[in-house]
């Protein structure tokens, strides 16, 4: 009797330390999941931070107003072709100056033009646009944004600003319109 207590503690033993280590699947799903995670988080944040994006081109809808369609004419007649929007991204922001307190803006705008060449013209200068955009923006104050009459304005100014980079660098400088995509000041 003795004798089959000890086997039955041994085998007792060596069942245990079967079960320390765990299946070997299981590790390996854990780890090739984690794997797939990091890989993909790091793609998308690749993605993210180049911020390459495609011009988006617009199409009109079939169901458009009259108006519309009265413009989408008027443009074919006089030679223009469909709007050619670029984002601007990531966000500028500058600080403003205040009477009260420092203040900042932070804005995403849109490049909207006719022509292909001058959005690959945009993307081609993007640092050299967004430095001089930043140095404009900073050249505001609070009070020169504060209403609707000032952001318009501040769109105007950077319309030209990008204008006169893509010119100064030779380049096609046709930019129709700049859009606000995003619009903070605080």
């Amino acid at each position: 009797m003795a004798d089959d207590e000890i086997e039955l503690s041994a085998d007792d033993k060596g069942g245990a330390e079967k079960n320390k280590g765990g299946k070997p699947t299981a590790k390996i799903a854990i780890i090739a999941i984690a794997g797939v995670l990091i890989l993909s988080g790091s793609v998308g944040a690749t993605l993210y931070l180049t911020g390459d994006s495609a011009p988006v081109k617009t199409a009109e809808p079939e169901a458009a107003p009259q108006e519309n369609r009265g413009q989408a004419e008027a443009n074919a007649a006089k030679g223009k072709g469909d709007p050619i929007y670029y984002p601007f991204d990531p966000p500028i922001t500058v600080s403003l100056d205040s009477d009260e307190s420092r203040k900042y803006l932070q804005v995403s705008i849109s490049v909207m033009s006719r022509k292909e060449s001058v959005v690959d013209a945009v993307r081609k200068h993007r640092p050299a646009i967004r430095n001089n955009l930043n140095l404009l923006f900073s050249e505001f104050t609070y009070a020169d944004v504060a209403d609707r009459g000032g952001k318009e304005k501040l769109l105007e100014a950077a319309r030209r600003e990008i204008a006169n980079t893509l010119e100064a660098n030779g380049e096609d400088s046709e930019v129709e319109a700049v859009y606000f995509t995003s619009l903070v000041i605080d």
